[in-house]
């Protein structure tokens, strides 16, 4: 079958716009329908991508039966109901990361994904940087040796900007701020490069915005492989997207430029990728191939759905991320104590 995978953007606010232009980079999705409880958002989606219908209200959305799957940038505590409801009138399901704001609602919805047996992805689009992808090959071949101390961070000046009007404003909507916003991308790659992070300790702190989450987040990670990681997250400065790795043969430095996140076939271009092997005194660069992450992503999800493709973040691995949040949110108020992430899938019968 050879015609376009027909779906939805549901939720039509800035992100949907970034992952829409993405999806319209390939020739695999056609975006054939879409859905705001706003009128006016509809139509102005609809005229900025060519989209050829609306939906007045989600259930007639799903109604459709053409529609195929939908591309859900809700709000994080809405995840649960949009997705649920979904899968239940058998669309396929991408979400954007992370999969929900509660270990509760990401263990509802991994269960409805398993009933209903469709398509289903996450967002945690990082993983397919440039940068990590190389990082990934040196570990799998040993060119880096035993990776020992990983550090990782994701910061921008967000929470400045924040005010009663937004969601992200609120601690039960966006627990732990820019940690479930930003840092939650690196709680994924940490985990797929280096595998599971078994505890977590952890400071976070409000200290320059005025909304009710934390603006700088400090954690330390434990892996089950006995390395150490290091991730940090503010919401109060310029943008920055880094990750080192130390290796027992080399040691690999990145660096993005985060002005440059919102168009991914355009990010590695605007990113280096050095080494350090023992005994040089220049760090010499590594090629980054070129990649386009969301376009990618998303394209995975479609093909997915016809049975092309296997998605590579689903809600297991996106509960793995969440669960680190969560743990690190924990530990933070028992300042600093370390929180076994087991402790927490088990409170909420999560099982990966």
């Amino acid at each position: 079958m050879n015609e376009k995978v027909r779906l939805a953007p549901v939720g039509l606010g800035r992100w949907a716009r970034v992952l829409a232009r993405g999806a319209l980079r390939g020739d695999v999705i056609e975006l054939y329908s879409c859905y705001s409880r706003s009128e006016e958002k509809r139509k102005a989606f609809q005229e900025e991508f060519g989209i050829p219908r609306s939906a007045a209200t989600y259930e007639e959305l799903l109604a459709d039966p053409d529609l195929e799957g939908v591309i859900v940038t809700t709000p994080n505590d809405t995840h649960r109901q949009v997705i649920v409801q979904a899968l239940e009138a058998g669309k396929a399901v991408y979400t954007d990361k992370p999969i929900a704001h509660t270990l509760e609602d990401a263990a509802a919805i991994k269960e409805a994904v398993e009933r209903s047996g469709l398509a289903f992805a996450v967002g945690h689009s990082a993983r397919r940087l440039g940068g990590h992808r190389v990082m990934k090959e040196w570990i799998e071949s040993g060119r880096i040796g035993r990776i020992s101390l990983a550090e990782a961070n994701f910061s921008n000046e967000r929470g400045l900007e924040l005010n009663p009007d937004t969601w992200r404003w609120y601690a039960d909507k966006s627990p732990g701020g820019t940690l479930i916003q930003l840092g939650v991308h690196h709680a994924d790659t940490l985990q797929y490069l280096l595998g599971p992070v078994v505890a977590v300790s952890a400071h976070a702190r409000r200290l320059y915005t005025a909304a009710e989450v934390p603006d700088a987040v400090m954690c330390i990670l434990e892996f089950e492989s006995g390395a150490l990681g290091y991730l940090g997250c503010g919401w109060a400065s310029p943008g920055v997207y880094q990750m080192r790795l130390q290796g027992t043969e080399a040691n690999l430095m990145y660096d993005l430029d985060f002005t440059h996140w919102d168009e991914s076939h355009q990010a590695d271009r605007w990113s280096t990728l050095v080494s350090q092997a023992y005994g040089e005194s220049v760090r010499p660069p590594v090629e980054i191939p070129p990649t386009d992450m969301f376009r990618e992503q998303l394209e995975e999800f479609a093909l997915a759905i016809r049975g092309r493709a296997t998605v590579e973040v689903g809600a297991d691995e996106a509960i793995r991320a969440l669960a680190v949040v969560h743990a690190a949110l924990r530990s933070s108020d028992r300042r600093g104590a370390a929180v076994e992430v087991g402790e927490l899938m088990q409170e909420v019968g999560a099982k990966i």
